[in-house]
Formats: C-alpha cells, sequence, structure tokens
C-alpha cells in the first residue's frame, strides 16, 4: 500500500519531469530483465496519464558476436500535449525522431542512441 501511495504521489507531482521507472530496483538487474522492466514502466506511465506508450520487443544482430539477441523498451510520447517520442530501458531515457506506427526504425534508432550504432534491428513488434 505503501508503495502504491508513493507511486500516485509521485506522478501527480512529477508532471513537469521525465518520467522514472516505478519499479526502479528492476533496473539493477540491467539488461536480463527487460521485458517486467519496460512492462512496469508502461504501466507507470498509464498512472501519469502518458498520451500513448507501447512496449517494444525486438530482435538485432550482435556486431561483436554475429548472435541474434533480443530487447525490450518503452517508446512514449512525453509530455501530454508534445509531439514528442522517447524511448526507456534500464540505460535511461532517450529522445527519439521516428513515427510511432515505425516500431522497427524506433528500435534501430534505441540500439544506436544506446552507444550500440552497428548492431542491426531484425525485428520489432509492439507487446499488445
Amino acid at each position: 500500500m505503501k508503495y502504491l501511495l508513493s507511486l500516485l504521489l509521485l506522478f501527480t507531482v512529477s508532471c513537469t519531469t521525465m518520467p522514472q521507472n516505478p519499479q526502479k530496483w528492476m533496473e539493477w538487474h540491467g539488461a536480463n530483465d527487460c521485458v517486467p522492466t519496460a512492462i512496469a514502466f508502461k504501466e507507470g506511465l498509464k498512472a501519469s496519464k502518458c498520451k500513448w506508450s507501447k512496449v517494444v520487443l525486438y530482435g538485432y544482430i550482435d556486431h561483436e558476436t554475429g548472435e541474434q539477441k533480443g530487447h525490450a523498451i518503452v517508446a512514449f510520447m512525453y509530455p501530454i500535449g508534445k509531439n514528442q517520442l522517447w524511448t526507456y530501458d534500464f540505460m535511461g531515457s532517450y529522445r527519439t525522431r521516428a513515427y510511432i506506427s515505425d516500431v522497427k526504425t524506433i528500435a534501430q534508432l534505441a540500439e544506436i542512441q544506446r552507444g550500440r550504432p552497428l548492431n542491426v534491428v531484425v525485428s520489432a513488434e509492439f507487446l499488445e
């Protein structure tokens, strides 16, 4: 109950600051817990009445190993009333310039913005 009240207070007071993951402890596990971290962040955005948010699941080829790997991020519009797309994962939030319907471009730009420009996204979809 204490966490729920804290979460509600956080999202009512912080309308002008970048949204944070309400389940901050999940970030400590890094990339291995990307799906539950993304889902928790998306649910937190609902509480802040975020205009639009989706969990993005994508597969990419790691340029260093040649292996196919997967990752999950959240794409969201913020702040309310602005046409600004952001992506979030355990590394933080990044402003992304892409159409919200172009999930593969969102995923590729997320890789680039997180310092992995040579990784190639091969598949991407919204988690429904």
